[in-house]
């Protein structure tokens, strides 16, 4: 079951803290890929909450599609996921949240997980749940240290990833933070974990590419859920 935003005041699980992550994106579209990390990250943190999180104003990011179709298909993905992880974890409720497309002004991940982060409480296990791509990048996003005050890390290897891309710097911290599943699920933040059990590597730029060439007469592309392909289709998005 999905719903619209998760409530403050949370209570800790019986008998430990709570253990949420956050799998946050443009989602532009969303696709397996995506549905792929956070059923990983699901059993592998034996999540309580899994957090999709469309990105309001990314400022890395220009000319995404309107917040309001990125959020509809996010909806219609997360019934999917919804289906999976009721077959393979059914004690992680899965939350669509519009915190972000909700908040004026530009979306940084930092402010994002300090309020998450006052909302759950000191003790619960919060995780931020990325791609090996965008680990390698960390640096460059706003406040990029403090991301551990508040949360753990953890990325899902693309194929062929290695940590020599990264800067120095942040190799640095991947040594000094990085902690195995246990030791995520049993602290509340400023940990590392890499999985590199998924293999998994697609694209949404190209998947924009591909459907901006698609008509109506084209068959879903392979990394495309099937009811995100309809609305892309209805709502004639992504055209050349």
């Amino acid at each position: 079951m999905t719903v619209t935003s998760p409530a403050a005041g949370h209570t800790s699980h019986p008998g430990r803290p709570k253990r949420i992550g956050v799998l946050g994106g443009t989602f532009d579209p969303i696709h397996t890929g995506h549905l792929a990390l956070g059923a990983l990250f699901a059993r592998t943190l034996a999540l309580d909450e899994l957090l999709l999180m469309p990105a309001g104003q990314q400022p890395q990011k220009q000319g995404s599609t309107p917040a309001v179709h990125r959020l509809a298909m996010t909806r219609l993905a997360s019934e999917l996921l919804a289906e999976e992880l009721h077959r393979t974890c059914p004690a992680t409720q899965l939350i669509v949240s519009t915190r972000e497309i909700e908040r004026a002004g530009p979306s940084y991940t930092v402010d994002t997980l300090r309020e998450l982060r006052a909302d759950y409480g000191p003790e619960a296990s919060l995780s931020l749940l990325i791609g090996s791509d965008q680990l390698v990048r960390l640096d460059t996003w706003h406040a990029w240290r403090e991301l551990f005050d508040y949360a753990h890390v953890c990325a899902a290897a693309r194929p062929g990833f290695s940590r020599e891309t990264a800067s120095a710097p942040l190799r640095q911290v991947f040594t000094e933070r990085e902690k195995s599943a246990l030791g995520v699920q049993s602290t509340p933040c400023g940990g590392i974990l890499i999985d590199d059990s998924l293999a998994v590597d697609i694209s949404a730029t190209e998947l924009r590419a591909a459907l901006a060439h698609a008509s109506d007469a084209v068959s879903r592309p392979e990394n495309l859920p099937e009811p995100v392909w309809q609305y892309i289709r209805a709502q004639h998005l992504y055209r050349a």
